[in-house]
């Protein structure tokens, strides 16, 4: 079944070993090619990578309000909103877009 779903996606057998084992992500195409041949949203397919992705970004959010932390200013606060609600979403407290 991975050889066809390679040729379908135009990957090899192994690039389909490797995403499901996650240690290679898909491309753009890949995803974009899972999801139209499933029917589904790649979240669905891809569980994990969505996950780790959610987690990195996350990461990065938190560095970044730090060093908005000691800002006042409009856009400073602004910004620290918009990673508050990335922070919610990724803990599960809001729906995922």
């Amino acid at each position: 079944m991975q050889r066809e779903l390679g040729a379908l996606l135009g990957v090899s057998a192994d690039a389909i070993y490797l995403f499901e084992k996650l240690k290679r992500r898909p491309s753009v195409e890949a995803l974009i090619g899972a999801e139209f041949l499933f029917g589904v949203h790649a979240r669905m397919i891809f569980p994990a990578l969505y996950a780790s992705i959610e987690r990195e970004i996350a990461r990065r959010a938190a560095d970044f309000a730090e060093v908005l932390g000691g800002l006042d200013d409009a856009a400073s606060r602004a910004k620290r909103q918009l990673i508050e609600e990335l922070v919610m979403r990724v803990a599960g407290e809001q729906p995922h877009i």
